[in-house]
């Protein structure tokens, strides 16, 4: 039986006086895909903050790897994080920039590329590592961004809306991508979008409105609890 890789228990939060998240519990298992669906300004991006704790967490319980998220040193050595907003230093080529990330790890750079050597092959990334990151393209530079966070091998791979302004092709290559990793790499990833056609029947999602988780299971199965036709009708019915 595969164990739970992130444990969210109970989470409140608050900006000031305004609470925007309620009582959030959901967990993910090892070697899943796992998507975290709402709409903007939903509370999506506030959860990603707690658990990757850019965010103090003050109500509730997050867990990885069965280590509490205060225990920062053994919590945080397991996952890789793409955030939603670029971070790449664009001045930087690509090498630069996976070479300085390798050494906050402890790795040099030889250590560095070897790690993630097949990855630069998947990604189609090997004639690019000598290229400055501003002149990459949208979908370049968040494929580098995911290859900065394979470096240290994570169980658990987080990314906010990782495709968002990207082209069709560009957004479901990394989508392949990603959840190629999961089967090949056993990494537990969990996918936080507002795009329903980045997730499949299978996947085993999280549907968030207002703060609130109002549904959790696989997909297949809570479109068929609400008789719908599929996840677009189906959330609609849940948010109405």
């Amino acid at each position: 039986m595969k164990k739970n890789i992130l444990e969210v228990n109970h989470i409140d939060f608050s900006y000031g006086k305004k609470r925007v998240l309620n009582n959030i519990s959901f967990s993910i298992k090892e070697g899943t895909f796992s998507v975290l669906l709402g709409l903007n300004g939903a509370g999506k991006s506030t959860i990603f903050s707690l658990i990757t704790r850019l965010q103090n967490l003050v109500v509730g319980e997050i867990t990885i790897n069965n280590f509490p998220i205060k225990d920062y040193s053994n919590a945080l050595k397991d996952i890789g994080i793409v955030f939603q907003e670029p971070t790449l230093d664009l001045d930087l080529t690509v090498k630069q920039n996976l070479y300085y990330y390798g050494a906050l790890k402890g790795l040099d750079f030889k250590q560095t590329i070897l790690t993630i050597a097949d990855e630069i092959k998947k990604l189609e990334l090997e004639e690019h590592l000598d290229t400055q990151v501003r002149k990459l393209n949208g979908g370049h530079r968040r494929r580098v961004e995911i290859l900065r966070a394979l470096i240290n091998k994570p169980k658990l791979l987080l990314l906010d809306e990782p495709t968002v302004g990207l082209d069709l092709k560009s957004r479901f290559d990394i989508l392949e991508y990603v959840r190629d990793l999961v089967k090949t790499k056993n990494i537990s990833v969990l996918w936080i979008t507002h795009l329903f056609d980045e997730v499949e029947q299978n996947d085993d999602i999280t549907v968030i409105k207002a703060g609130e988780i109002i549904d959790a299971g696989i997909v297949k199965d809570i479109v068929n609890k609400y008789k719908q036709e599929n996840l677009v009708e189906t959330f609609n019915y849940l948010v109405r």
